[in-house]
Order: structure tokens, then C-alpha cells, then sequence
């Protein structure tokens, strides 16, 4: 849920890009031998996979579990587990590592994790088995069915649609909204918030990768179908495709007896990076759980092996038409570009998928997942029958899924740059040089701030409601949430105060600006938030 095929796309290019400057600089030197590679991997062409041929299969899948396992290791995530189908069967499934770092309980085929946005691709498919009942249409405004619906433009209002929901076309900021969950917000909550985000593009003219409308999306089929999302899921999808470790709660995910433990990616207390473990009672578990239809699902390898199968087929499964063949291919047609590239690649956003134009290769249907502590992909290649899905418990660090399944891809056709894992992780080497960046450092000569009676008391947003301004045990404190979060205040600068959130964790750290009147009074503050902090989107409370 929380991490977007964005950054990936981008570095799916970039792997392009290297790859024409290898073939077309005019330096004598072949760009292409920069690429990060792992050992034993070459940059360079392969041969193409005979997936008709078993003594082929097997000698590639064979070198592609020495590659993943090595990938795993390299990139320091605690345990995986990879399924790749063929022809409505599974032809390879190992799991790697263990369910806790440093552990000696390996992961297994029944091992549960998190698959975040994955999800979407189920809410899709309730909303193609709601069209073929002839409930609901692909076409219908979202307001039909959740009459509390409404965008900032009323036309907009008026206009949205189911297909809309789910081709992330919005207009919206990208991830706007993904601290609505973490302040307690329920999915009637974000839904009525929709109205207040203001837009940064026109309707349906750019891709804006969203989460909040899946939520709309599962309260349309809630009404259409009276039954819940998780029981539409349950009953729908996971029962008859016999899904039998997936869930859609975060109980049923710690309860379940074969399950990973769930890690962050970010600072350790030695001040390098590695993996954090997530409390099995840490008060923020149920964030992604609250955005289900748009990230709320659990899985094993044997659950989403069947699952990929599925979407490769005509919506039949054990000779029982869960969706017409129509609806398959509208949930995998391109709807929205995702932007144009310097490279023969295409990406389009379709109905919770993204479809990826190749040139020589065969096209690919696919789309990424994270959580809080997970992160989980799913790869088709619909005209060869082919798929892989990667699981992991960790968020955050490498998007090593992302990467295990676009190596297979390539490494399977014979792509030039196979070792995309490399790459992935030469991409977070960079990024944990920012984690472990010095941390701003207070003004020399800060202002002082007034006296802290001045801030106390009561302010308001639309979208956050109440927050309280006090005096807790010595610190001066800010609260709010419908589950309340506290953050405790520091002076910085003047009416700027750092701010840290105990609840959070240690790896948070933000600031709480005041805002004063030609009286001098306080009139307002700006927040940080927690995972909106990584788009710079705050939130300002006016004294009430």
C-alpha cells in the first residue's frame, strides 16, 4: 500500500537508459559496464528461455534460486518466498531465510505475510464480479453507491467513476491522505475527506498513484453486494480459489501459526541501517488494515501462487466461472499513461495493475505492494501464460520483490541488464547515505519561544479534528487522532519546536511551527506528520 510502483518505474527506466547510453556513447566506453551487477551476472544478452523445453526450464530456474537467495542476502531481508507459474501450473516455489532475522524458523509455503497493494488487484476483481451480476457498472458514479462521496469541484463529484477509482486519475496529490489511518480514521472517515484535498492536476488528465478511492471502492461494493469487503473477499475469492492462509484483518494475521515478523527498514541504534522488528502490539499495526480494499490483504506463497494462475486464466478456476473473460481483460486494459520516458517502455496504470509495454518482448501486467512491514510483488506475462510472485517481510529497504520479479523477466527473455537486483540495491545504498545524513541542527542563536501557557489549549482540522496543546509530565505535548497520537515538543527556534512521537518510534522526527496574530497571540500551528512527512504534505490547526 505504501510504497508505489513510481519510484520502481523510474528505475526500470533508468535500467533502459543505461543500457542505450551503453549502445549509442560516443566515449568508447560502454555505459552499460557501470551497471551494479552481483557476481557471476552478467550485464550483458542472454539466451531466451525455452519454456517448452523441461531440461531448459529447469537449468534456468535452477541458476534463478542461486540468484534470488544471493539477492536476499545481499540486500539483508530477513525472509522471502518466490512462486513462478507456467500454464496453469506451479513449476517453481522455494522459500528463503527465516521469519525473524537472525531466527533459526525458516520461512515455508504456508508462511503468511503482508502483501499491501496487491490488494487492489482483489477489490478489482469484486467489482468485475459485481458488473458480471449486472449490480453494478464499470461506468456508474461513485456517488450511486457511496452517497457521501464528494470531491473539492462538485463536476468532479458528479462525474467520478468505479473505473475512475481504480485507474488512479484522480487529480489528487500523489499518496494524499496516508496519514488517515495512522491518526485512527476509519474508510467512512477517509471517504468523507476526499472533499476537503484540494487538486494538483486536472481530472483525469495524469496519473496520481492513490489509495483512499480503493476505499470508495470497497464501500460501493459493500452496497451493491450487502456484505462487507472482507467478507465479499473471503467468500469470493478466497474461498473458492482455496486460499486457505489469506486473511484480510490484522488479528487474523497475528494469530495465524505460521507467520513472519514484520520489519521497517531505517536507522539501527549503531547508527548503520538494517532491519527494525515491528512489535506484535505496536499501536500502528492496523494501518494498512484500515485501507484494506486498497492494501488490507495476508498471504502465503501457495495462496498467491494460485492466485497469479487465476489472473492468467479467463476467470475460471476448478471449472467455475468466477468472472467472465470480459472482465479479465478490462481489469489488465490501459487506462491511465504513467508518464513519458525516454525509452521504448510504456507504462499505463489499468484497473489495480500497471501494464508495461516492451519492444521485442512480450508485455507485462503487474504491480507492487508494501505495508508497514512487508512488501510483495506480482509479475504476467498474459501471452506466454507465465507469472512469478515475491513475498518478503521487510519495508522499506530494497523493494527486492520488485526487483527478483523484473530479474526473472529479464533473465527469462534474455534482456540486456538482467541483474536488476543490483541495480535496486545500489539505488538504497544511495538512499541509506540520507538516512544516516546529520540531522539539522538547531539555530546557534534561536529565538525564544514565548512562554509555553501561550501555546496551550485546544485547536482544530477539518480533516484531523481536535488536537490539544498541554503540559504532560514536565513536556510540553501535542495530541490528536480519533486514536490519539502524542508528540512531544522541544523549543528549536522562536515558534518552532522539534518534535518527536514516542509512539512511533525513534526513527521520527518533525517540527510544530505556531503561527501568531498582529497581537502577538497564537493563532494556528503546522504539523509534521509520519508518512505524509515523506511527500512534505503537513497539517495546519487553527486555535479554536
Amino acid at each position: 500500500m505504501h510504497n508505489s510502483p513510481l519510484g520502481f518505474i523510474a528505475l526500470l527506466c533508468a535500467v533502459f537508459l543505461i543500457f542505450t547510453a551503453g549502445c549509442t556513447a560516443g566515449t568508447g566506453t560502454n555505459a552499460a559496464e557501470s551497471v551494479p551487477t552481483t557476481p557471476g551476472v552478467s550485464t550483458a544478452p542472454g539466451t531466451v528461455v525455452d519454456f517448452q523445453n523441461e531440461t531448459d526450464i529447469n537449468a534456468f530456474l535452477s541458476r534463478f534460486d542461486t540468484y534470488a537467495e544471493t539477492s536476499r542476502e545481499n540486500a539483508q531481508v530477513p525472509g522471502m518466498a518466490v512462486a513462478v507459474v507456467k500454464d496453469g501450473k506451479v513449476i517453481f516455489m522455494k522459500e528463503y531465510g527465516t521469519k525473524t532475522a537472525g531466527g533459526n524458523d525458516p520461512v515455508t509455503n504456508d508462511t503468511v505475510f503482508q502483501i499491501g497493494s496487491t490488494s487492489k488487484a482483489f477489490t478489482a476483481a469484486l467489482v468485475a464480479m459485481e458488473v458480471d451480476s449486472g449490480r453494478m457498472n464499470w461506468s456508474d458514479p461513485m456517488v450511486k453507491y457511496v452517497p457521501d462521496f464528494k470531491m473539492s469541484d462538485p463536476w468532479v463529484t458528479k462525474e467520478y467513476t468505479i473505473t475512475d477509482s481504480m485507474a488512479q486519475r484522480s487529480g489528487l496529490a500523489a499518496y494524499w491522505g496516508m496519514d488517515l489511518a495512522t491518526f485512527g480514521l476509519d474508510r467512512d472517515d477517509m471517504i468523507h475527506a476526499l472533499r476537503y484535498a484540494e487538486p494538483v492536476s486536472s481530472f483525469r488528465s495524469s496519473f496520481m498513484y492513490q489509495n483512499v478511492p480503493f476505499v470508495a471502492t470497497g464501500a460501493a461494493i459493500e452496497k451493491t453486494s450487502g456484505k462487507s469487503w472482507e467478507d465479499n473477499i473471503q467468500e469470493r475469492i478466497f474461498t473458492p480459489l482455496n486460499m486457505t492462509g489469506a486473511s484480510s484483518t490484522y488479528a487474523a494475521f497475528r494469530d495465524a501459526p505460521d507467520h513472519v515478523t514484520l520489519y521497517r527498514y531505517g536507522v539501527l541504534s549503531n547508527n548503520t541501517t538494517g532491519a527494525i522488528p515491528i512489535d506484535p502490539d505496536w499501536a500502528f499495526n492496523n494501518v494498512s488494515y484500515e485501507f484494506g480494499p486498497a492494501g488490507g490483504i495476508n498471504a502465503n506463497i501457495n495462496d498467491m501462487a494460485t492466485w497469479t494462475i487465476f489472473q492468467l486464466g479467463n476467470g475460471s478456476y476448478n471449472g467455475q466461472q468466477l468472472i467472465s473473460p470480459g472482465g479479465m481483460a478490462y481489469m489488465h486494459t490501459p487506462r491511465t499513461p504513467m508518464g513519458d520516458t525516454m525509452t521504448s517502455q510504456k507504462n499505463y496504470y489499468c484497473q489495480a495493475w500497471i501494464y508495461t509495454e516492451q519492444e521485442g518482448t512480450p508485455d507485462v501486467v503487474w504491480h507492487n505492494g508494501e505495508t508497514l512491514g512487508g512488501h510483495a510483488a506480482v509479475l504476467l506475462v498474459p501471452s506466454k501464460n507465465l507469472g512469478i510472485v515475491v513475498l518478503a517481510n521487510e519495508a522499506g529497504g530494497t523493494a527486492l520483490p520488485d526487483g527478483l520479479a523484473f530479474a526473472f523477466y529479464r533473465q527469462a527473455f534474455g534482456l540486456p541488464n538482467p541483474d536488476v537486483c543490483a541495480i535496486v540495491q545500489a539505488q538504497a545504498d544511495k538512499s541509506d547515505e540520507r538516512l544516516l545524513a546529520d540531522q539539522p541542527v538547531r539555530p546557534a542563536h534561536p529565538a525564544e519561544p514565548l512562554s509555553s501557557e501561550k501555546y496551550t489549549g485546544n485547536y482544530s482540522n477539518e480533516i484531523y479534528g481536535k488536537a490539544v496543546v498541554a503540559e504532560q509530565a514536565g513536556n510540553q505535548t501535542l495530541t490528536f487522532g480519533k486514536k490519539p497520537v502524542t508528540f512531544v515538543l522541544s523549543p528549536w527556534d522562536g515558534n518552532t519546536f522539534a518534535s518527536t512521537c514516542p509512539q512511533w518510534g525513534p526513527d521520527y522526527n518533525g517540527r510544530v511551527k505556531f503561527s501568531t496574530g498582529s497581537d502577538g497571540s497564537v493563532t494556528g500551528l503546522t504539523t509534521t506528520l509520519i508518512l505524509d512527512k515523506e511527500y512534505s504534505r503537513d497539517a495546519t490547526f487553527v486555535r479554536a
